[in-house]
Formats: C-alpha cells, sequence, structure tokens
C-alpha cells in the first residue's frame, strides 16, 4: 500500500526519534477539495521527487504549526491503522503547504507500505480515574483510565469481575490539559468501545483494552496536547 492509499478520516501517527528522545503526534488523513489542491499536491511530488502522499491536519504548538525539518540523527516513521491492519513507512517527507488558505501536512513517500506488528497506534498514558457502564448494567463502576490512543483506550477494572471480550462499553473520564497559551482546556469524555483484550494475571484487578468503532479525532487533539504539555513540564521555556 502506497502513501497516498490513506483512506479519508484515518488516524496517521507521526513518530520522531532522535538518541532517547522520542515524539508521537496524532494526525488524521484529508483529501484535496477540488481539481486545483490536486494539482498543487502534483506540483510537490515533482518538486520533491516523489510519487505518492496524502494530506493530513496540521498540528498547531505555541501559536505555530509544528515542522519536521530533522537533524541528521533523526528518524522519521508514520503509521497507520486500515482495516485493522498496521502499515508503517520510514522512507517519509513532511512538508507543511496551504491549500485555499487551510494549513495541511504534505506527507510524501516513494515506499510501498509495510505491514507492521505494532500494537495499534501510541498510546498516551493517562492515570486518571474514570466509569465504566456495561451495557444494561445499573450504575457504573470506577476505573483507571491507563492509558489511550484514536484506535481504543485502556483500563484497570478492580475486582474479579471484568467485562467480556466482545462486550461493549461505555468509558467516562474529565482531564485538563493545558494549550499552546498556557490556559487549561478541559476534556469531557464519553466513550463508546469493544473489549478487545484481558489481563486478568494480577490478583483482584484486571486490565482491559478496548477498541473504538472508529478513530476518534478529538482523542487525537488531546494526545497531542498531552505530548507536548509533558516535553514542556521537562524543559520549561528559559526566562
Amino acid at each position: 500500500m502506497y502513501i497516498g492509499e490513506i483512506p479519508e478520516g484515518s488516524s496517521i501517527e507521526i513518530n520522531v526519534t532522535a538518541g532517547d528522545r522520542k515524539i508521537s503526534l496524532c494526525t488524521f488523513a484529508r483529501v484535496p477539495q477540488n481539481p486545483v489542491d490536486e494539482k498543487m499536491m502534483q506540483s510537490f511530488f515533482k518538486k520533491y521527487r516523489y510519487g505518492s502522499g496524502v494530506l493530513a491536519d496540521a498540528i498547531e504548538r505555541d501559536g505555530k504549526y509544528v515542522g519536521f525539518h530533522l537533524a541528521d540523527e533523526a528518524e522519521l516513521h508514520v503509521f497507520c491503522i486500515i482495516d485493522k491492519k498496521p502499515y508503517s513507512w520510514s522512507e517519509v517527507k513532511i512538508i507543511t503547504a496551504s491549500f485555499k488558505k487551510e494549513t495541511y501536512y504534505l506527507i510524501m513517500s516513494n515506499q510501498n507500505a509495510k505491514e507492521s506488528n505494532r500494537r495499534a497506534g501510541y498510546r498516551q498514558w493517562v492515570g486518571h480515574d474514570g466509569n465504566l457502564k456495561l451495557g444494561l448494567e445499573p450504575g457504573s463502576r470506577e476505573v483507571v483510565i491507563k492509558d489511550i490512543s484514536t484506535g481504543g483506550i485502556g483500563l484497570v477494572v478492580d475486582g474479579e469481575v471484568a467485562p467480556r471480550i466482545g462486550e461493549t462499553v461505555h468509558i467516562t473520564y474529565t482531564d485538563k490539559v493545558r494549550t499552546s497559551n498556557g490556559l487549561p482546556k478541559e476534556f469531557n469524555f464519553s466513550l463508546k468501545a469493544v473489549v478487545a483484550r484481558k489481563d486478568d494475571t494480577m490478583p483482584n484487578r484486571t486490565v482491559i483494552g478496548c477498541q473504538f468503532d472508529k478513530p476518534n479525532e478529538t482523542v487525537g487533539h488531546y494526545i497531542n496536547l498531552k505530548q507536548i504539555e509533558h516535553k514542556q513540564q521537562k524543559n520549561p521555556p528559559k526566562r
């Protein structure tokens, strides 16, 4: 599969690694809206000598769009889950371009994707309390939101009774994340998912992995802000 074949709306994960530093950013695939945009894409392919590419939402940080002008030692990888199969591209170039006054990434590669055996999507550690409701079960139970990706969510459930694989669950939780202007943004999640994995090797505690029906763009935005907030906490701006 070539990168230009990624379906519109698919969650795309961009991984940048430099030494022991790594950042993963989430974006979503888009398609050109008119022949002018398509022609503009083709001109970029010709300029940079790439045969295939996909548009994706640009990611903003501190009032500017994140760029991918990488040092020689840095590595850039792109991942996407298509029809529940993970694909990866390693020979990639990402530029920022404006189409009809909207800013996007143009992600280009000549490489035919490889199927990856990695788990579906970058997982952002959360560690917040939340609530879980099972089907017709009255009320809800408290859980810990372990981690989250655009494709699913991991939960820690206390007690011996946990959802069955294949069961539909409803998860709610709230988190505040600092935005690029320093102000907190509150996310109130109400998520529907299906239990895909269970690990009950710990006594009186079960870890479950759940999948969303389709990639969640709000979750993608949340993950990006969490990543940036964590990086700023580790490397506060100099005064």
